[in-house]
């Protein structure tokens, strides 16, 4: 007999012994009867570290030929004798809820497996960590940011601030590093160097991170040339806190440059000192927590490392099974870093609610089964009008009165813009000096474009190319989009609402274009590799369009748009912005010619200005160049211009855009390696080619339309080497891998539309399944559906979790999703190296590359909403 110590695992220190036998459920009958398994362990609470004992038996079976223990799913040992037991060591490291399961395997390969047995670690942990991220600079400057007229330079190990305008408050250039978790009680130590050009002081400190600010420790610092070494200890006296600010506060004082290094604060980990009890809301059976339209897939993914299948029983809301089976082993799923199982129970069509699925007696949420989707659309689509700039927020037309806000950036103080906005003027944060220019514009209304009070015209243009093609293919479905069809101010203008709502973002695109006879230096060609020495050259830049407008430094969270106190301007028109305007405008004035003809001459004039200003400035690039902002830098603009010929060609006829599309080698094309996204947009031009009547050969409008259903099923092919079933090709999800597979859906709903393969229609509604539950974080990335849905979204009104006066986000909120790639911000830098693909992810209003929410991921959702309803109705 083999009795095998597990490290690291679990921990028991109570004798009473818990015995879990294996549940009784219908299931397929094997070739021979499965082993019936009991497990016991040795308590129900861990209070200090040790070992657990978990035994097993098998009554009744005289040929086992070994026993496997696993944790959650997780192997963690087996026994190959009787009595079949685990030792397993444990320490703080693994508080928690551990879910522990034996599984009997005979000498034919018949298996059984036992009840899960719960145990609840909570051992107090007294050592001592670093709380900070990259204090030492060796990884760069993630995760710290800067706030304020300041930038920072990374070399030797050291961070070294320029502070260009110091303002005339302490908190006007911040240093700053997000999400560090403190204890009540818990003793700090806090130490770094500094060294500064010029003798000044700044303040160090940590406070609640959000109003009112409670400071937890702060101390004032003066500094030399000459570095020195400070410390401090200090206890932590206010209530636990598991995402504080850590911040070096340099304003107010004089414009030099401080250097810092070594920076360290030590202490005991977050809930480390008195741990809760183990709290564990995730579901190993994972399923769509919405449900599952009756006629179509019904697939659940199960992370459990069993190399043999699984037995499964569906229940209804009444606890009578319905349906039973047995898994099927997926086995190594790379995007997760899971062994995975997948039980199928398609055939189940009775609608109903309360269906709970159970797995070797680990059970799903609750779901329904019948018509789940038919609020997504409008949900989807009411999250535009709720990140409206320039118009009330009002609580007729949001319905909880806790979403309704003031108009923000009216030009009513403490806002500075948006009525009255002209160019960007001083130094950027690469050196460059900006001299302005000689006119104003009225910018206001648009969309707030994430969880910021940003304005831009390249994501803008995405987002609104995608739902007024939305908008063309409802009316190619018969579907109304009619007056009264969402909740808006507009609803009674006898006008599509769908439609009224993107004007209100076309109509800020418009505003952005300049005006003729205004002469901008401009950088011109690629000057990516030396952009903190750009090259301007005088440029006629009547009918450009301004890239953007946004704060001239970043705010902090939470703010509402109409107290947000910073300077606006608007940023160097680029091309990249001019071919989205021109594309944009183009779609506008076919879409809006029958309901709207006035604004559709507008848009159709604004839209070959446009062009004409990009063919005559075509290689003016955007650079990550300006704080207060995201820089939507792009030195590739031959996608927009394809697009942009597209959308004028389908909308006029003219002969010189088709001449332009000939000589693309974009035309009609789906480039494999770049799906659509707000810099990658030949896919959009190739879809409205092959979707909007115009004079086209049909030959060439075949090709578009094969091109995409080849595209697509590329995308459908992917589901299968998926553990979780999702439209992802490989296992490095990146930012805003959710709507990556709202853009795949779009191309496989259109898929379906010309060929009528239902596969299609049904990959589609894999990518929501996973989208609304079926992934390896058991979440809902879309809040309001499902039982753990998007909660703390990166946005400065939506944002409980840093005031408890300010509203969650409303439903039909999607949220950018896991990052494996990019963890610049506070939050993700904690993951880095702890999570694998599709886990590197975090519900967390400072994870903003994992839990942003942008219009240009939502207009996909309202999308895909939208054909999953027409099509499956």
């Amino acid at each position: 007999m083999s009795h095998p110590r597990l490290g690291a695992l679990a921990t028991l220190t109570c004798g009473l012994l818990l015995t879990a036998c294996s549940a009784s459920q219908p299931v397929d009958p094997p070739t021979a009867p499965a082993p019936t398994v009991t497990l016991s362990a040795d308590t129900t609470t861990v209070t200090a570290a040790g070992t657990v004992h978990l035994l097993a038996t098998a009554p009744g079976t005289d040929n086992v030929a070994r026993v496997v223990f696993y944790d959650r799913g997780r192997r963690i040992g087996e026994d190959s004798a009787a009595p079949y037991d685990a030792t397993v060591t444990v320490d703080p490291t693994q508080n928690g809820t551990h879910v522990y399961s034996a599984q009997a395997v005979t000498t034919t390969g018949v298996t059984g497996i036992s009840a899960p047995v719960p145990v609840d670690v909570r051992i107090k942990d007294t050592s001592t960590t670093e709380l900070l991220s990259n204090g030492t600079f060796s990884g760069g400057q993630d995760p710290w940011w800067t706030s304020g007229a300041v930038s920072a330079t990374v070399a030797g190990g050291e961070s070294c601030l320029n502070i260009t305008q110091a303002g005339t408050n302490v908190y006007d250039v911040i240093f700053g590093q997000a999400g560090i978790g403190l204890n009540q009680g818990a003793t700090y130590t806090l130490t770094f160097t500094a060294r500064a050009d010029q003798a000044t002081a700044f303040k160090t400190l940590l406070q609640y991170d959000g109003a009112p600010y409670t400071s937890y420790f702060a101390a004032d610092v003066d500094v030399t040339s000459i570095p020195k070494t400070y410390a401090y200890t200090f206890t932590m006296n206010e209530a636990s806190d598991p995402k504080a600010s850590f911040q070096f506060q340099l304003g107010a004082k004089l414009a030099t440059r401080v250097c810092l290094s070594g920076v360290s604060l030590k202490g005991p980990a977050y809930g480390a000192a008195v741990p809760a009890a183990g709290q564990d809301d995730l579901a190993l059976v994972r399923v769509n927590q919405t449900g599952y339209l009756p006629g179509k897939p019904k697939i659940a993914a199960i992370p459990f490392e069993s190399s043999a299948p699984l037995p499964w029983t569906l229940y209804d809301a009444n606890h009578t099974a319905v349906r039973s089976g047995r898994t099927t082993v997926f086995g190594a799923d790379a995007a997760s870093g899971e062994s995975v199982h997948q039980a199928d129970f398609s055939g189940v069509t009775t609608q109903g609610r309360g269906y709970v699925l159970d797995v070797a007696g680990f059970t799903s949420h609750p779901f329904e089964i019948g018509a789940v989707y038919g609020t997504l659309k409008t949900d989807a689509l009411g999250y535009f009008y709720q990140t409206r700039s320039g118009i009330p927020i009002e609580a007729a037309y949001v319905g909880d009165p806790a979403l309704a806000r003031p108009a923000g950036h009216t030009g009513t103080a403490p806002n500075q813009g948006d009525t009255r906005v002209t160019c960007f003027s001083g130094t950027d944060a690469r050196g460059n000096v900006w001299p302005g220019c000689a006119y104003s514009l009225n910018a206001a209304g648009g969309w707030y474009d994430a969880g910021d009070h940003g304005k831009y015209v390249v994501n803008g243009g995405v987002s609104v190319w995608t739902l007024l093609n939305l908008a063309e293919r409802d009316a190619r479905m018969g579907v109304q989009d009619g007056d009264g069809a969402l909740n808006l101010p507009e609803r009674a203008n006898g006008r599509s609402d769908l439609l009224d709502e993107v004007r209100w973002e076309l109509q800020f695109m418009l505003a952005l274009q300049v005006p003729d006879g205004q002469t901008l230096p401009l950088p011109h060609g690629d000057q990516s590799a030396h952009t903190s020495a750009l090259t301007f050259t005088p440029t006629d830049a009547g009918g450009m369009v301004h890239q953007k407008l946004t704060d001239v430094a970043w705010t902090g969270l939470p703010l509402r748009p109409d107290q947000d106190p910073q300077p606006r301007a608007l940023y160097y028109p680029t091309t990249a912005a001019t071919l989205n305007l021109a594309a944009n405008a183009a779609q506008c004035a076919r879409i809006y010619r029958a309901s709207n003809p006035a604004f559709a001459d507008r848009c159709l004039t604004a839209a070959k200005r446009a062009w004409t200003a990009a063919r005559a400035q075509p290689d003016v690039y955007a650079y990550d160049l300006f704080v207060g902002g995201g820089p939507y830098d792009d030195a590739n603009v031959n996608d927009e211009f394809y697009w942009a010929a597209a959308e004028l060609y389908a909308t006029t006829g003219d002969a010189q855009y088709l001449t332009f599309l000939r000589a693309s080698p974009l035309y009609l094309q789906v480039p494999a390696d770049k799906e659509l996204a707000w810099n990658e947009l030949a896919t959009a031009g190739t879809i409205t080619l092959a979707t909007v009547p115009s004079g086209l050969p049909a030959a060439d409008v075949q090709q578009a339309r094969g091109n995409i259903v080849a595209a697509a099923a590329r995308d459908r092919a992917d589901l299968a080497t998926q553990g979780y079933r999702l439209p992802f090709r490989g296992a490095m999800p990146e930012w805003g891998s959710n709507s990556g597979i709202l853009n795949r859906s779009v191309l496989m709903g259109l898929a379906y539309d010309f060929t009528g393969d239902a596969s299609y229609q049904d990959a589609v509604l894999e990518g929501l399944n996973y989208l609304l539950g079926r992934n390896p974080m058991d979440k809902s990335y879309v809040s309001g559906y499902g039982t753990r849905p998007l909660r703390n979204p990166h946005h400065r009104f939506w944002a409980p979790s840093l005031d408890a006066t300010l509203p969650a986000p409303p439903r039909g909120v999607v949220s950018g999703g896991p990052n494996a790639v990019n963890f610049s911000d506070p939050v993700a830098a904690k993951l880095r190296g702890r999570c694998t693909g599709l886990k590197c992810y975090v519900d967390d209003i400072g994870a903003y590359t994992m839990n942003e929410v942008t219009i240009n991921w939502n207009a996909p959702l309202a999308w895909v909403a939208g054909f999953v309803n027409q099509s499956a109705r």
